[in-house]
């Protein structure tokens, strides 16, 4: 949302694109549909991974389900352990731990605020530079054009 706040120039129109990009997120992060349910080319493979929404429910669902084991329907079949709801149900990998998932919300913070900076830095830097271009170019066409005078014949250069 901040590096958002960066690029655009009305806080409404940020808002506004922020709260979609954020929706954006929370539809791929596994919340809404399975992983194996997200189309694969675009919205599972980079998206749902640069969501922070994928890996805090990922982390949360292992870490309260940890150690539960389940009743089944039936009190004659066996009790279902919380590995095959995290695999079967959730389609959670368990391959990597809780704490894998907890590590990589905390560098994509440090990430995004590193980014943060220097969009900030390049906003401070390149947008007076942008307008000494423009203000330049201006006064430059404004100076050609003072040495002609219009008139109803056409143009004409000043004797100065």
């Amino acid at each position: 949302m901040m590096v958002i706040a960066c690029i655009v120039p009305n806080f409404l129109m940020g808002i506004i694109i922020g709260a979609g990009i954020q929706v954006i997120f929370m539809l791929v992060s596994d919340f809404f549909r399975l992983p194996k349910d997200i189309p694969k080319p675009f919205w599972h493979y980079p998206m749902s991974y640069v969501s922070f929404h994928f890996w805090s429910l990922q982390g949360q669902y292992k870490n309260d389900m940890q150690g539960m084991i389940f009743d089944n329907q039936s009190p004659d079949l066996q009790k279902i352990p919380e590995e095959y709801i995290l695999e079967n149900i959730f389609q959670i990998n368990q391959n990597r731990s809780k704490w894998v998932d907890l590590s990589v919300l905390f560098s994509m913070i440090i990430i995004y605020r590193i980014l943060f900076f220097i969009m900030i830095k390049i906003n401070e830097d390149v947008t007076p530079w942008i307008r000494g271009y423009f203000v330049r170019r201006t006064i430059r066409q404004s100076e050609g054009n003072l040495n002609t005078i219009i008139s109803p014949g056409g143009l004409h250069p000043s004797p100065s």
